[in-house]
């Protein structure tokens, strides 16, 4: 994820895409949860989640939303996730109904991806079930500077950061808030 399209109005845009990767369309303001993949359905969705959130490129206000239904058999889970950035500050969590099948089956997030910042990130605070994380010596941050292009000229008209926050090891089934400041260059 280190180049964005962006596009006020609607055009064709021929992407490249070589063998080894994969062009994943996104719209800005979204919350996406995915999973690695496997060689069945089933080998793929026991593998940890990772929760893809974007926002307009560097803008100071921004709010995604999105959700995740898991249903087998007469049992579910329902998560909404949501996340904010405001005035440097960005803010994910979520809202957890009915998490007993979730953590049952040992759901859980290992990585945040959130798209279109500005600036470095700071100190991270993860919180689950409104109380700090024990273990957050397995927690670790990186940025990526994303170019932002109009499609057509490959002019850049902008660049973003993207923070991942890895090592989580996030239930599914329970409310977390995960949030940091990002300071502004």
């Amino acid at each position: 994820m280190s180049q964005g399209v962006t596009s006020k109005e609607g055009k064709y845009v021929t992407l490249d895409t070589p063998l080894n990767a994969v062009n994943v369309h996104v719209y800005q303001n979204a919350s996406i949860p995915t999973q690695q993949g496997g060689l069945t359905s089933k080998e793929a969705r026991a593998t940890p989640y990772t929760l893809v959130v974007t926002f307009p490129a560097r803008e100071s206000k921004g709010e995604a939303r999105g959700n995740r239904d898991e249903a087998w058999r007469w049992q579910a889970s329902y998560v909404d996730f949501y996340a904010t950035v405001s005035e440097g500050l960005v803010k994910v969590w979520s809202d957890v109904q009915e998490g007993e099948f979730a953590l049952s089956k040992g759901w859980t997030i290992y990585k945040v991806s959130v798209l279109g910042l500005g600036g470095t990130p700071g100190a991270i605070e993860v919180a689950i079930e409104g109380a700090p994380l024990v273990n957050a010596s397995s927690v670790s941050t990186s940025s990526f500077e994303q170019m932002h292009t109009d499609g057509l000229r490959g002019v850049s008209e902008q660049k973003s950061v993207m923070v991942e926050v890895r090592g989580l090891a996030l239930p599914v089934g329970q409310k977390f808030v995960l949030s940091w400041r990002m300071d502004v260059e």
